[in-house]
């Protein structure tokens, strides 16, 4: 067996126990940006490829995954509850131990304090283990892996970051850093196109947040028809 069939293997493994204990908690999970909507479903029969709703068998598929459970994890930090976080969390832990062999930094020590909490999620992101991860990720599997990880990282952070002011500038800031990563990992425009008009658009909250947790199911879709190969091949 191959080193990418074992990794893919494992990731099988592992992913199919952690999404079916997230599917038992579904209604907790509702209540966080943990989400995992209907792919544990999937993921409980093993389905390789990530064109199907299964785990990802690309690097760049893999690294997305990777940034959406880290991301996720850290957002809700000290806001959604412990064991939530803390399966979140695992399963970025576990991707990133099986194909970096990397040992994730514990997230920070909730507070209680919501706005604080979010804080030291986001500077664990942008200046912490999350830079960290994504130097290793491109230095390993080159720039489109990275750029499909720190996409998942930004859009997760999304909902905590948007304001539908038409003055504050962070949509303009965000789109920008959109288009600029989906270039980086080769997606076609329709990938975040709809999303990066939401932001220049200063759409409602609402909408520009449940569009964001949306592309945790269709940007895998996306990255798997660029990179994903027939895994029975």
């Amino acid at each position: 067996m191959s080193g990418p069939v074992r990794v893919v293997s494992r990731l099988v493994l592992v992913l199919i126990s952690l999404l079916t204990i997230a599917a038992c908690d579904k209604k907790k999970e509702g209540d966080s940006a943990s989400s995992t909507g209907g792919k544990a479903a999937v993921a409980e029969k093993g389905e390789l490829g990530a064109k199907t709703g299964g785990v990802p068998t690309s690097r760049e598929g893999q690294m997305y995954l990777l940034g959406q459970k880290l991301s996720q994890a850290a957002m809700v930090n000290g806001r959604a509850e412990a064991a939530v976080v803390a399966r979140t969390f695992k399963a970025a832990s576990t991707i990133a131990d099986i194909t970096l062999k990397a040992q994730l930094e514990p997230l920070p020590t909730p507070t209680g304090k919501g706005a604080e909490d979010g804080a030291a999620g986001m500077h664990y992101l942008l200046k912490g283990q999350g830079t960290e991860l994504g130097k290793k990720i491109k230095a390993e599997f080159g720039e489109a892996a990275a750029a499909t990880y720190e996409l998942a990282v930004k859009v997760n952070m999304l909902p905590s970051l948007y304001i539908d002011d038409p003055k504050d500038t962070m949509g303009d800031t965000m789109a920008e850093v959109f288009g600029r990563l989906a270039t980086r990992a080769k997606l076609p425009d329709t990938a975040m196109g709809p999303l990066i008009a939401k932001l220049k658009a200063r759409a409602p909250m609402g909408e520009v947040t449940d569009m964001a947790l949306d592309l945790n199911k269709s940007l895998p879709v996306a990255i798997a028809a660029v990179y994903e190969k027939d895994a029975t091949k």
